[in-house]
């Protein structure tokens, strides 16, 4: 029998409003490569089983941003959530029911802009949640929690119920002590949604061997 899958949900339907005027996402560094492809390549890199995209605003630039950065190790497949402008948790949904059947075994909630993201970090994610056990697995970081966040199968009926442009903190909260917490680095509160955040990815380079 096959085992249930790790599947990521790369969440990138926003209209990137904060780095106006450029949309983030589609912001290349200087090997030309966007954004939204570095992140793919590292998840890609992880013992992640597959990865959707859950696409909204550009769309169509970002598939084809996305295409034109492949091949990718891991099946790499996208879908438009159709009421994306209603907030976060409309792109959630519409990628949860992407991913239903078969059930997965847990699924990575991760943001479209998490170009230094870490697959030795995914990969011990997924193996605190297959050593315990528990409804979420969360990196933490100086005391502070971030992004990508797992969620054991039995979590996304809850997940489904999510509204409007808030994520999932209260739901965390109210699990407490049930919350499974992975050490990591500085890199998981790492934003770019300023210009000079901005320009300084933009400068980078991929990592090596990334």
């Amino acid at each position: 029998m096959t085992a249930a899958p790790v599947i990521a949900l790369v969440l990138a339907a926003g209209r990137s409003s904060r780095s106006a005027p450029h949309h983030k996402l589609l912001t290349a560094d200087a090997s030309g490569t966007p954004m939204i492809a570095r992140t793919l390549h590292a998840l890609c890199a992880s013992m992640i089983d597959r990865v959707v995209v859950v696409l909204g605003h550009r769309a169509t630039d970002l598939r084809n941003a996305i295409t034109a950065q492949a091949p990718y190790a891991r099946p790499l497949s996208t879908i438009i959530a159709p009421d994306h402008a209603t907030g976060l948790s409309a792109s959630l949904r519409a990628g949860l029911q992407a991913i239903a059947e078969p059930p997965p075994e847990a699924v990575l909630i991760c943001l479209g802009d998490m170009p230094t993201l870490r697959p030795d970090l995914i990969n011990r994610l997924i193996a605190r949640h297959r050593h315990d056990n528990p409804p979420v697995t969360i990196p933490s970081h100086d005391g502070r929690q971030g992004h990508p966040v797992l969620w054991d199968r039995t979590m996304i009926p809850r997940l489904m119920t999510l509204e409007g442009d808030r994520g999932a903190g209260a739901l965390i909260r109210a699990l407490g002590a049930q919350t499974a917490i992975v050490p990591a680095d500085e890199t998981i509160h790492e934003d770019f949604d300023t210009p000079a955040r901005l320009e300084r990815f933009a400068a980078s380079r991929p990592p090596q061997g990334g």
